[in-house]
């Protein structure tokens, strides 16, 4: 068996084994689709004697963190055939892919996991959690008139959306290139409908896409930057009292919706969403946007068992929000912790502290602490899948 990346004339099989794993049904329906897919993707796969066993795509993407872009490689379709599993393709695929991340330059890989057991043991760990909430009849929101501005029923291709989101990007979330909106414009996005808020001074400042099917308004996404552009797409759904019975507005759970939910005791269901995983820990210190009223020298021992690079010691001093790497002396604390905690750590999934009183991160105290405080707080997020 060997490990490489898969060229044009693979693609074939690539697409059955797809179909199988993922039990498409009429396939010939999403070979345009998955053709535009391959083209976009670094595609790796395992084959012996000319038949695929298993593969996976890896798209280069970026993503905001605490507002800087960041090259993150994107993992999807990982897929073997049922008779090829537990015999370690997909660990072998996934190493192979972490050294074409790195020698590509991603510092980040998010993927969507069947299992988050299963892709800890490879150092991906959750990144974000989306939430549910699903409103009864008497918890829609009130169709209320809009006070400022005005909301206008748009078709999902409008380029105002995407200037909304690149306004409201919040960190975690992915930095969408015209590919990836022609992805959605064209793909998910096509048979949905969106609203677009517009707001007293004429910009327009928040949007939804959204469906109605069987008396049931389900949101896609929800993006909004005030108080004011929410309450203006909660009234707008509040106007379909007559065509739903029901809401189910998916969003990050770093949102925090409840708290401006008409009913902050809507059922809300949340779940763990994506993972991430840090590629490069050396190159990621030194571009990650630490706050910059601290400063600190600080040794870091990761065990990284997928990725040998990681495994070892890092020293670096941390002043004005930039790492740069230094000599270990001797005399610095030492944390110790897997690449796992020092990914969810860096980019927020839970609070600093939350892993020290786990045990996930160990240390000198007040070393953990001024480390702490140079670590930006807010939550990651995101509303793409992939």
């Amino acid at each position: 068996m060997t490990i490489h990346r898969l060229t044009d004339k693979d693609f074939e099989q690539a697409f059955q084994l797809s179909c199988y794993a993922f039990q498409v049904e009429n396939p010939d329906d999403h070979r345009q689709r998955a053709q535009k897919a391959w083209d976009r993707s670094i595609n790796i796969g395992a084959t012996e004697n000319g038949q695929l066993l298993s593969k996976l795509a890896l798209l280069p993407l970026a993503v905001h963190i605490h507002g800087k872009t960041m090259p993150m490689g994107g993992l999807a379709g990982v897929a073997s055939y049922p008779e090829q599993r537990r015999k370690g393709h997909v660990r072998q695929l996934l190493g192979h892919t972490l050294q074409t991340m790195r020698a590509e330059g991603h510092l980040l890989s998010y993927l969507a996991p069947f299992s988050v057991s299963f892709y800890r043991k490879f150092g991906w760990e959750i990144l974000c959690e989306k939430t549910t909430y699903t409103l009864n009849a008497k918890q829609l929101p009130k169709p209320l008139p809009i006070a400022d501005g005005k909301l206008e029923r748009v078709d999902p291709s409008d380029p105002r959306i995407c200037a909304v989101y690149e306004k409201r990007l919040c960190h975690g979330m992915l930095v969408r290139d015209p590919q990836w909106w022609d992805h959605l414009q064209n793909g998910a996005y096509k048979a949905k409908k969106a609203v677009l808020y517009i707001d007293a001074a004429g910009e327009p400042s928040a949007y939804m896409i959204y469906t109605i099917q069987k008396r049931n308004f389900t949101t896609e996404e929800l993006i909004f930057g005030d108080q004011k552009g929410l309450n203006a797409l909660f009234a707008f759904i509040g106007q379909h009292d007559s065509m739903a019975d029901t809401a189910e507005l998916t969003v990050p759970a770093a949102e925090g919706l409840s708290y401006f939910l008409p009913d902050a005791k809507t059922k809300a269901e949340t779940i763990p969403y994506f993972m991430a995983r840090i590629v490069d820990v050396a190159p990621f210190f030194q571009a990650y946007p630490f706050l910059a009223d601290g400063q600190g020298d600080f040794v870091f021992r990761i065990s990284d068992p997928v990725a040998e690079w990681n495994d070892r010691l890092f020293a670096f001093s941390v002043k004005n929000g930039k790492a740069h790497p230094t000599t270990v002396g001797g005399d610095e604390p030492v944390f110790e912790t897997d690449i796992q905690t020092l990914t969810a750590l860096m980019l927020g999934y839970q609070r600093p502290t939350f892993f020290k009183h786990a045990g996930f991160i160990q240390g000198d105290e007040k070393a953990l602490q001024d480390f702490f405080r140079l670590i930006p707080g807010e939550q990651p997020a995101l509303v793409d899948f992939f």
